[in-house]
């Protein structure tokens, strides 16, 4: 008995059912089935995989494409994508965000054999590689994880990260909104994304990010922070920054 859990987010039960079955045949017993974009952000909140075959053809407002950059997000967990299209356009989206593999339908038993054991082979690989250099302490490149530095008056100023708001762009220009006072400076949102670290921060419009424990409260439209500033929130960054937040839900 194989004990990692493997997700299947497939809209065609019977395909779904057909993977579900060959795992089984090859020890697998922790096998979960989404047929749907938000089933599927529900099932990784709860259960975190270890593997996830996903089609790229999904129905709704998502693509499996769309839907996996946001479980990139979510969960380090390798993506396998499940498709019986080869059109470029569609591999090469897909090739974005650095799936670890392709099966193309139709598949037998031998296929989703080689790419289950090869993918969660690699993943141990690479899981106990990362433990080793943990282990060392080399986990950030910086003496200072609590804080950035950001050049103001002619010197640079200690900015804790509990001490951001949020961010907001304005044509080549971002300003970084703290408690003490706002940085104008001109630097792109990728750059200042790229320097905020992600288990705070998050880009939820494309003018917005913002740290995700100033948030108050917020809607599928907007975000209300601690010191009373509303943010918008781009449709299409909504289910990644839902993702990030652990919510209590009627249903």
């Amino acid at each position: 008995m194989k004990e990692e859990r493997i997700l299947i987010v497939e809209d065609e039960i019977s395909i779904a059912e057909n993977i579900q079955e060959i795992l089984e045949l090859l020890g697998y017993v922790n096998i979960d089935i989404a047929n749907s974009a938000n089933q599927c952000i529900k099932v990784i909140k709860k259960y975190r995989p270890d593997l996830i075959f996903m089609d790229i053809k999904l129905k709704g407002d998502k693509d499996g494409i769309e839907l996996g950059e946001i479980v990139k997000q979510m969960v380090d967990a390798p993506l396998v994508y499940v498709t019986s299209y080869s059109d470029p356009t569609i591999i090469e989206r897909a090739k974005r965000i650095n799936p670890a593999g392709f099966i193309v339908k139709p598949f037998n038993t031998n296929d989703i054999h080689a790419i289950v054991e090869i993918v969660l082979y690699n993943k141990r690989t690479s899981t106990t590689n990362e433990t080793a250099v943990a282990k060392t302490g080399v986990d950030s490149p910086f003496l200072v994880t609590d804080a950035v530095f950001i050049k103001a008056d002619n010197a640079f100023e200690r900015v804790s990260y509990n001490d951001i708001y949020y961010v907001e762009a304005n044509g080549n220009m971002v300003t970084i909104f703290t408690k003490s006072r706002d940085f104008s400076i001109r630097k792109s949102m990728k750059e200042i994304e790229d320097i905020l670290p992600s288990q705070y921060f998050l880009r939820v419009q494309k003018s917005f990010i913002v740290h995700l424990g100033q948030i108050e409260y917020f809607n599928t439209k907007e975000i209300t922070l601690k010191q009373g500033a509303v943010v918008q929130v781009g449709r299409q960054y909504y289910n990644s920054f839902l993702s990030k937040l652990n919510t209590i839900t009627e249903s």
